[in-house]
């Protein structure tokens, strides 16, 4: 902390340092009765040294050029800066040290701009039945280095390099980089495309090397094979030389000298995995309508909101059936997509003024908030997934804290304070993209606020006392703050379900919203 009158010296005496200007220059700018004494201080200096008119008439100017037997007389003393120019040299002084301070960081780096990084080397595209021995794996998950264990079904599984392989479960595939991976046990086939070319699959028995091509690997049978079906491959093993294999050839991997016609049938092609897959889905959907329909009869039920409206109505039905009084949404901006299911329907929001319209009136003791969404990212510190206007008397706010973090926020009443009950981060950029069920539950007998995702309690916050929450007015996927000025919370992504309870519900009852 600098000192002011030792500052004020400092300038008098000429040796201001340019750090020493900057910190004056803010305090003069924070206290009029500083800069007051300042210009006193001056006004003073200049008094003193002012010359006396006597003095000045007897000292001729040739006195104060050199000669040879003395040197030059002091010079007068220049006049000293003026108030405006001393604030200015500190506003100067104080840009270099900004600039200074820039040019560091380009070279060193600011550590709070430090970016997100990711050591996934493949996706999970596709899946249909999949069942892990290993941690599970969502459709559109980004892949690390890792093993993957699959017990049963089928997984397309997209490297960053290009190349895509089907893998048959029971099989174990270990992922070692974007262009490499090992198989040990099960069923595989590959389509490897020219920018891939290189691919390499190590065995037990050895290594396939593909030069761009479709081939099948088979280690579940007691004879373990490799089929080509276009291209060519190279196989390397310790014990035999390099063999290149081509189109429409097979071999055993332990005898390379038996050979045999490939085999396309034998393995499952992308067009079956395609098959598959809508027929997957077109079940999971007809359940989901079958199950939603008996969600309607729930007497706590206040909102739900399937999104199977037609596009040129801009509403949203409420299919509460208890709850005739609360009327349709309105959407605003927002426009169709598709969402988890061909055949079912999704809004998706883009700008600062997409969002759905609610009214519903009244106040709940406890709550139940679902929604099926899916984040696109994350760019503001918060992102509105249902939020009552303004934020005040038990107003409820539920959104995704630009961390990643579920929030359900309580506005205080009377003499209560404001809470905030938060998961931990979630929602990291691998899980953009994807299709996920959230449910926030606020339960005032056991004085606790729940959070689930895809079916799963991801966290339980202890509540103080609880009071009435107040719904109201409120929007899906924005808020309206009723300032003039309002923060942009605005979600980008995608929505196409929502319910909101007047009970907390059993974390049974949440797991079978999932499909």
């Amino acid at each position: 902390m600098h000192d002011p009158d030792v500052l004020i010296q400092h300038y008098l005496e000429d040796c201001l340092t340019a750090d020493e200007a900057a910190a004056l220059h803010d305090l003069l700018l924070q206290d009029r009765a500083l800069a007051d004494r300042l210009l006193s201080h001056l006004n003073l200096d200049a008094m003193l040294r002012q010359p006396q008119p006597n003095a000045e008439a007897s000292t001729p100017l040739l006195s104060l050029l050199p000669t040879e037997d003395a040197p030059a007389a002091p010079l007068p003393r220049p006049r000293r800066f003026s108030f405006s120019t001393l604030t200015s040299v500190a506003a100067l002084a104080a840009c270099i040290t900004l600039t200074t301070t820039w040019v560091l960081n380009s070279f060193i780096g600011d550590p709070s701009d430090e970016e997100d990084t990711s050591a996934a080397v493949a996706v999970l595209a596709r899946g249909v039945g999949l069942q892990w021995r290993s941690q599970a794996h969502a459709t559109g998950t980004p892949l690390s280095p890792g093993w993957l264990q699959l017990e049963s079904g089928l997984a397309e599984i997209e490297f960053y390099n290009g190349a895509r392989v089907t893998l048959q479960g029971p099989a174990d595939l270990q992922l070692i980089s974007s262009k490499e991976a090992r198989c040990d046990r099960g069923k595989l086939s590959a389509h490897v495309p020219p920018q891939a070319k290189g691919f390499r699959i190590h065995t037990p028995q050895g290594t396939i090397v593909d030069l761009g091509t479709d081939f099948g690997l088979d280690l579940s049978s007691p004879q373990p094979q490799v089929h080509v079906f276009k291209g060519e491959i190279e196989l390397h093993s310790a014990d035999t030389a390099m063999l290149s294999l081509k189109e429409g050839q097979a071999r055993a991997l332990e005898d390379v000298s038996q050979s045999m016609p490939a085999d396309a049938a034998a393995f499952a092609s992308l067009s079956d995995l395609s098959t598959r897959t809508e027929e997957t889905q077109r079940l999971q959907f007809e359940d989901w309508l079958t199950r939603s329909a008996g969600q309607n009869d729930d007497p706590a039920l206040l909102l739900r909101l399937d999104f199977q409206d037609r596009s040129d109505t801009r509403t949203l039905r409420n299919h509460a059936k208890h709850a005739a009084e609360i009327p349709a949404a309105s959407i605003v901006g927002c426009s169709w997509t598709q969402g988890r299911w061909p055949g079912k329907r999704a809004l998706e929001f883009r700008n600062i003024s997409d969002r759905v319209r609610l009214s519903i009136p009244g106040e709940v003791a406890a709550l139940t908030l679902t929604a099926s969404i899916r984040i696109n990212s994350l760019d503001r510190n918060f992102n509105s997934l249902f939020m009552v206007e303004g934020f005040q008397d038990g107003a409820v706010h539920w959104q995704i804290t630009r961390e990643g973090k579920l929030r359900l926020g309580i506005a205080g009443r009377q003499e209560k304070r404001n809470r905030d009950y938060d998961s931990p981060p979630l929602f990291k950029p691998e899980l953009f993209g994807q299709w996920m069920h959230l449910a926030t539950v606020f339960d005032p007998e056991r004085k606790a606020v729940t959070h689930y995702l895809n079916g799963q309690v991801i966290a339980i916050v202890a509540m103080p006392e609880p009071f009435p929450l107040r719904l109201s007015v409120a929007e899906l996927g924005n808020w309206n703050d009723t300032r003039q000025a309002v923060p942009i919370r605005h979600f980008s992504g995608a929505l196409d379900e929502f319910t909101l309870h007047k009970r907390a519900l059993s974390a049974q009852e949440i797991a079978q919203m999932c499909p």
